[in-house]
């Protein structure tokens, strides 16, 4: 199993920050409420990919794959509890909120990002790969 590297993790974070503000700027052409909802919602995603990750891959050892498949599970576990108590928070305590453009900008952050990422490293992979 190949494991993403820290480098790649890092960006991908970077991406989603990125992609959580932009996500916020556009919804600014809907007015206040959409602004904060989808940048609450972008940054759910982001927070809890980077509390995954800080989780997974700081301590990672090849010599223990076992250890890392439990740990795998064990972090996504608790990504999941944590994006379920922060959703919460913010819907019990923010007001006046948009679910619609808070879960929308959650989920375009949780999917076009890495996927933003996984394109752009490999087109930089194949360049290299041509020289």
């Amino acid at each position: 199993m190949q494991l993403a590297g820290n480098d790649q993790i890092h960006l991908i974070v970077l991406t989603q920050t990125v992609s959580s503000i932009a996500v916020a700027i556009i919804l600014g052409a809907f007015g206040w409420v959409y602004v904060w909802s989808g940048l609450l919602g972008g940054l759910i995603s982001t927070a809890t990919n980077g509390f995954m990750a800080a989780r997974i891959f700081v301590t990672y050892r090849a010599q223990e794959p076992g250890r890392m498949l439990a740990k795998m599970y064990g972090s996504e576990l608790q990504k999941i509890l944590l994006t379920g108590i922060l959703f919460g928070v913010v819907v019990f305590w923010i007001k006046p909120l948009s679910i619609g453009a808070m879960l929308g900008s959650y989920l375009f952050v949780q999917v076009v990002a890495p996927l933003f990422v996984l394109i752009y490293t490999d087109q930089m992979k194949s360049r290299l790969k041509r020289r």
